[in-house]
């Protein structure tokens, strides 16, 4: 009885080694499964991080053509104004009637750029920015973000003035002397002025203080059409780094 007493004592499982051995491999175990999710996390968030870039790549690409299609746009529109003001501040500016309704409504052309912020809005509104390890293109789309921000505000001064310059041509202008070729369809239409236009006022007064207006109006857009040149060449080269960083080189 004494010998076998003496072996249930010394039985496994109840030395300190049994004890550290089992704390072991369950920390192992605990340890093996932080390390696994871990990585399972870190692979997840590695596979997001590439599509958010593809999006955002893809975004670059619709915002550089609308920029540049609204840069050349914004010229045109800009050129045109500066005859108007030429025209309004011309002597014999009555002779010229049926051109300065002609400039009149190029002048009221808007030129506005409608950025994609498909990947832009998740990045910023899930903290989703978090994301993007690498420093420089993080760099980049902030410095591509700023420029959109001072667009915005451009723009909002742009449609500010461009409202007070259209509010003193509803006093110079008949709506009746343009002919549309295509009412229905506004965007595709092509517009003519009539033979024999006349002003609705012709209070030089009045023409100088429109002709100010649209003065105050060209400095505003030349400044909107320099920083969307700008944002075109910060979109272009995150483009181009994004590209080079995420291994996007054929696409």
């Amino acid at each position: 009885m004494e010998t076998h007493a003496h072996e249930l004592h010394k039985a496994p499982g109840h030395g300190w080694k049994h004890y550290f051995f089992e704390f072991f491999m369950l920390f192992l175990a605990v340890f093996c499964g932080f390390l696994a999710e871990n990585f399972r996390e870190e692979l997840v968030q590695h596979r997001q991080e590439r599509e958010f870039m593809q999006s955002m790549m893809e975004d670059l690409q619709t915002d550089t053509s609308k920029l540049t299609h609204q840069i050349a746009f914004g010229k045109m529109v800009s050129s045109n104004i500066e005859n108007l003001i030429s025209l309004l501040n011309d002597e014999k500016v009555k002779d010229s009637t049926e051109k300065l309704y002609f400039l009149n409504r190029m002048a009221g052309r808007i030129v506005r750029v409608e950025f994609e912020d498909r990947t832009s809005s998740q990045l910023k509104n899930a903290g989703n920015m978090r994301l993007i390890r690498n420093k420089r293109v993080v760099d980049s789309i902030r410095n591509y973000w700023s420029t959109m921000k001072i667009e915005d505000d451009i723009e909002e001064r742009l449609q500010t003035s461009g409202s007070k310059a259209g509010d003193i041509s509803m006093k110079l202008f008949y709506t009746k002397y343009y002919h549309y070729t295509n009412r229905q369809d506004p965007l595709n239409s092509q517009v003519t002025v009539l033979p024999g236009a006349k002003l609705i006022n012709n209070d030089p007064a009045l023409l100088a203080e429109y002709a100010n207006r649209r003065q105050s109006g060209l400095f505003i857009l030349n400044n909107y059409i320099v920083n969307l040149q700008k944002s075109n060449i910060e979109a272009a080269n995150l483009l181009q780094l994004i590209r080079k960083e995420y291994h996007f080189e054929n696409q």
